[in-house]
């Protein structure tokens, strides 16, 4: 019995020597995968960044296909991390592959604020040309032309002044010191959540700080408003603002009447369109930019030497032919009574 007790106990004591060797072992392990895992797998620090596929040429819109993600150890300034932030951009300039597209690199600012189609131009203004000065960049405005009257010459009689509708509902980009917001900025006060006082607005000069020369630049009349213009009434608005004097009238930008253009006849270009063109190329000279390039003279302007409203290219118009008196016979006559009766010429 005695026999059978000390053999109990050397086995227990023999388990308990080799569980505390298991139990040393386990508790060495997890030293060793920290060292063997390497930190730079799976690093913290790493940026992810917007790269070139290929050359992205400058003035051609990014498509995605031309875009990848990729990760940088080090930020680059500047540097998109979406790719639905980049796509539709035009860069300024050649994005060579595999460079970080950075907004430095896309175009931006008041050229973004033009719609397909339009022209950004200026107009001198000053209290009574924009409406008292009421107008702020956004609005819409009406162009009235005022030619002034000419005085006649030995060339011909005078021309009378006239007054009319020039263009219409034109968007107002800039007026004065004060320049449309961009359109991708946001309108609240980030600050707390509130809309600001005028989100169509802001400081041209991009500062917010309210230094003495942004309050006295603010303070400055007006002197030029900047108007997006369609491209083929680009002529007509240029030769107002220099045959006679160009009045902006503010309307209300729910208001989207236009004059139909169709019930007048159209000005004639200074440039002919060249004989035999076939159908594809009669259309195309309704484009606006052919338009714009057949140009406006100042008769035409004034609403003389007009165009039927369906004349064909292929036969321009000719200048209206000066009117020609009837000639006068010169003589003597003898008036007796309630009878005359000529009585021969010179």
């Amino acid at each position: 019995m005695l026999r059978l007790t000390r053999i109990a106990a050397i086995a227990l004591i023999g388990l308990a020597v080799l569980l505390a060797v298991i139990a040393l072992m386990i508790g060495r392990k997890p030293e060793a995968p920290a060292h063997v895992a390497p930190v730079s797998s799976a690093d913290p620090q790493a940026i992810t960044v917007v790269e070139a596929v290929a050359r992205l040429p400058a003035g051609e819109p990014i498509t995605a296909n031309g875009l990848r993600l990729a990760q940088r150890t080090t930020a680059v300034a500047g540097a998109a991390t979406s790719i639905g932030a980049v796509v539709g951009k035009v860069p300024v300039q050649d994005i060579a592959e595999g460079s970080a597209i950075s907004t430095s690199a896309l175009a931006q600012g008041f050229s973004l604020q033009l719609r397909p189609g339009e022209r950004a131009l200026a107009v001198p203004v000053d209290e009574l040309v924009g409406a008292g000065n009421r107008i702020l960049p956004g609005d819409f405005v009406d162009v009235f032309l005022n030619l002034r009257n000419a005085q006649p010459s030995a060339s011909g009689p005078g021309d009378t002044a006239q007054t009319r509708l020039l263009l219409s509902r034109l968007r107002v980009l800039s007026y004065g010191q004060q320049d449309i917001a961009p359109a991708a900025a946001d309108s609240t006060d980030s600050s707390n959540g509130e809309p600001r006082n005028d989100p169509r607005a802001a400081d041209i000069t991009g500062s917010s700080s309210a230094g003495a020369s942004t309050s006295n630049d603010a303070n400055q009349p007006a002197r030029s408003a900047v108007l997006a213009v369609p491209v083929a009434d680009a002529n007509r608005l240029l030769l107002g603002a220099q045959q006679g004097k160009l009045f902006l009238a503010l309307r209300n930008p729910a208001d989207t009447g236009l004059p139909d253009l169709a019930l007048f006849p159209q000005p004639r270009g200074v440039i002919d369109p060249v004989r035999g063109l076939d159908a594809e190329q009669q259309l195309a000279l309704q484009r606006p930019e052919n338009s714009a390039f057949a140009g406006i003279d100042g008769d035409a302007l004034a609403g003389r030497g007009n165009a039927p409203a369906r004349a064909s290219p292929q036969a321009p118009g000719r200048a209206p032919a000066a009117r020609q008196s009837a000639p006068r016979a010169s003589g003597i006559e003898i008036i007796r009574g309630d009878s005359s009766a000529p009585r021969g010429s010179l």
